[in-house]
């Protein structure tokens, strides 16, 4: 109990990373199940991605609760206040915002926004910022919508760049 308490924000951490996988499985027996997505061979199942994401994370979830249980972990948290802490909570934040939004706004006009924002908190320049934003979300958008034909979310403007 006592190496639980000394490494109560790892725990805190290693609980959220182990949501993550639990919900993406979720999605993908239910959200997508329904939208018809998740059925199908391996090729054209949008699933396929997630659930492999899904299981790693899982698997390194499993990995990281044991070496805090075994005692194998003894060096400080890593979750204690650092100078970057702020920036850390501000790029959670800003991802929990876009996540909420992205349907709403879509991701043509919501990404490189996100982009620009977390460029500029990094220390890059305006310029350099909305630049590399544009070029990598039409980059990731270029990929998913015209080589997988995966249809991103297009928000109340109905944008689809490449689909």
């Amino acid at each position: 109990m006592a190496r639980l308490k000394s490494h109560a924000w790892d725990v805190v951490a290693w609980v959220f990373f182990a949501a993550v996988p639990l919900v993406i499985f979720y999605q993908a027996a239910t959200n997508l199940a329904e939208q018809g997505v998740a059925s199908g061979g391996p090729l054209e199942n949008a699933a396929v991605f997630p659930r492999i994401i899904a299981w790693i994370l899982a698997g390194l979830a499993v990995v990281n609760i044991l070496r805090i249980l075994m005692g194998l972990v003894t060096a400080p948290s890593p979750l204690s206040t650092t100078p970057t802490t702020r920036l850390a909570l501000t790029a959670t934040l800003l991802f929990v915002v876009y996540l909420v939004a992205l349907p709403y706004v879509g991701y043509h006009l919501l990404t490189p926004v996100l982009l620009t924002i977390l460029m500029r908190l990094l220390g890059l320049g305006w310029i350099a910022s909305i630049v590399a934003a544009l070029g990598f979300s039409l980059g990731v958008a270029a990929v998913f919508e015209g080589l997988l034909n995966v249809v991103l979310p297009v928000g109340f403007a109905e944008i689809a760049v490449f689909g």
